[in-house]
């Protein structure tokens, strides 16, 4: 063998001692564990850190933290720190304090100040996830926060300046205000108070026109267990007197008849969730008088008849159903001029009800409006003087868009109660257009020369949020002109209207105030001047 060759084996052999070498280093490396407030070093010949730990016997819980990552490799004088992470969920209780309210009135002289509620502090509870690194709090976060107790709100009453100007006006006018009913009777400058306590929901507020007499909703108490609210009535044609509990309970409608002799109803049940009731969908009609008796208020809906108060019974006209779209919300419904029937609207319908034969007849369907929140927009209801249409807003499925139920058009509609007769008379109004048909006014004027008073939104096309101004047109629709607010104002939010009982005036609320509108001259007059005014409902009596 040459020498050459021998030089190259020799060199071969070299360079494979050299890899061998290299694929087999020492495995015993030094590397130190922090854990648990300790420092502990091992010698090991494992390649990770999670090799490591399991050498060394170390458990870790679901949350602890190793660093460096347990599949990092294992390098000589190698610190690996294990973190405990715990987390705990604790409660505590604290003070939900109360509110301090001011409430302006007209009622008392200007500058004055009453207190006519003391403040009471709620409780709320809170729950925190707390987490612990080591056994030292990192970090705490609220995860759910219940009321325990409702604080009660402490109101002030502040006397403001009335309105200058004392106005004449026919009959009764009641309104709402600060959750108190109002009335003027006569003139504007003679309003009184009807109620203080301030606890109005505005559910239900109505007027009779036959019998002088106020109903009206109050409150329930705080608690789950009572009842969403209470149904009250007072006579406004003698001064002084009190008003008094129906004992009807959880009421979300209520309305006299148009003789005045009986009160239709619909009822819910109170819910813990929003929005916070749940809707029977049924229809009561109990005569009237009805005389309170706590012992005698209504627990149940069951049946065709029950008992409401001091003996009375009421008779079901619609049995409680849960069917239908949106149907927890609850229908809307309008006494025909006869007192034979009521008009119905839900969130997709409307027809009428007859009250003897309890049968419904639907007039027209129309896609429900997705309001993609907690509420529900069911249309406005009025009946002509004569009891054959019944006036309404209706959601229109041909607006622009895809999907029908996102249809941002609201047109004003004429429904015949035969069936026969559907008329669109304002297009593209809004969704609180709340169309009115106004009364007979005299002896010589014809149904047939009533007129509708409505609100036209500023936007149609965001009519939600949308200004409207205030349009009279004459009952086909013919006509129309525009009567509030004066040019260049701001226009009403959402439309509240009530006619006088000879049509001559209209009570509009604007900015929370009442307005008179004399549509002879189109002179206009402010009533009220505490911005909280809300629901005006006439009465010739």
């Amino acid at each position: 063998m040459s020498a050459r060759r021998l030089l190259v084996i020799l060199v071969a052999c070299i360079v494979i001692w050299l890899l061998l070498m290299g694929c087999h280093p020492t495995r015993h490396r030094d590397v130190t564990i922090l854990l648990d407030g300790q420092r502990r070093v091992i010698s090991t010949e494992a390649y990770t850190v999670r090799d490591v730990l399991q050498e060394a016997g170390v458990r870790l819980g679901d949350l602890d933290r190793v660093e460096p990552d347990l599949y990092a490799e294992i390098e000589p004088g190698m610190t690996i720190s294990v973190v405990r992470v715990e987390e705990r969920y604790i409660t505590e209780r604290q003070v939900l304090p109360f509110a301090h309210r001011t409430v302006k009135s007209e009622g008392i002289p200007e500058g004055e100040t009453r207190l006519i509620q003391l403040g009471v502090n709620g409780e709320e509870e809170l729950l925190y996830k707390i987490t612990f690194e080591n056994g030292v709090e990192v970090s705490r976060v609220e995860v759910r926060r219940t009321v325990l107790v409702e604080p009660v709100d402490e109101i002030t009453v502040v006397g403001t300046v009335g309105v200058a100007q004392s106005v004449p006006i026919q009959g009764t006018l009641a309104y709402i205000s600060a959750g108190n009913a109002w009335l003027m009777r006569g003139v504007s400058g003679g309003r009184q108070p009807l109620t203080t306590a301030g606890d109005l929901d505005g559910r239900v507020f109505d007027l009779s026109a036959s019998n002088g007499c106020l109903l009206f909703s109050r409150r329930g108490g705080d608690e789950l267990t009572a009842p969403l609210n209470t149904l009250w009535a007072i006579t406004t044609t003698v001064v002084g007197e009190k008003a008094y509990p129906l004992g009807i309970e959880g009421v979300i409608y209520a309305q006299w008849s148009p003789d005045g002799t009986q009160i239709a109803y619909s009822t819910a049940e109170r819910t813990g969730g929003s929005p916070g009731w749940r809707a029977n969908n049924d229809l009561w009609i109990a005569p009237f008088p009805i005389h309170s008796n706590p012992d005698q208020v209504i627990t149940t809906t069951g049946g065709l008849t029950k008992t409401v108060s001091g003996g009375i019974v009421a008779t079901q006209v619609l049995s409680a159903s849960f069917q239908g779209t949106y149907s927890w919300w609850g229908p809307t419904f309008a006494w025909s001029p006869d007192g034979q029937r009521l008009a119905y609207a839900t969130a997709d319908e409307v027809g009428f009800v007859d009250v003897d034969s309890r049968e419904q007849t639907p007039l027209m369907h129309f896609p429900p409006f997705r309001t993609y929140s907690e509420w529900v927009w069911t249309p406005a209801l009025s009946w002509s003087p004569d009891g054959r249409f019944i006036l309404c807003t209706l959601h229109n499925p041909n607006g622009e868009g895809d999907v029908p139920e996102d249809s941002q058009v609201f047109d004003v509609w004429a429904l015949s109660a035969d069936g026969t007769v559907r008329v669109r008379l304002a297009a593209e109004a809004g969704m609180w257009a709340n169309p009115r048909w106004s009364p007979v006014y005299t002896a010589t004027q014809t149904v047939n020369e009533s007129q509708i008073v409505y609100g036209q939104a500023r936007y149609p096309a965001s009519s939600q949020d949308s200004r409207y101004d205030l349009y009279l047109m004459d009952r086909d629709g013919s006509n129309r002109h525009l009567i509030f607010p004066p040019p260049g104002e701001s226009g009403v939010r959402v439309p509240q209207m009530a006619w006088s009982p000879d049509a001559r005036q209209l009570a509009v609320v604007y900015d929370g105030n009442l307005y008179l509108v004399n549509l002879a001259d189109n002179r206009i007059f402010q009533l009220t001047g505490d911005g909280q005014c809300s629901q005006p409902r006439w009465s010739g009596m």
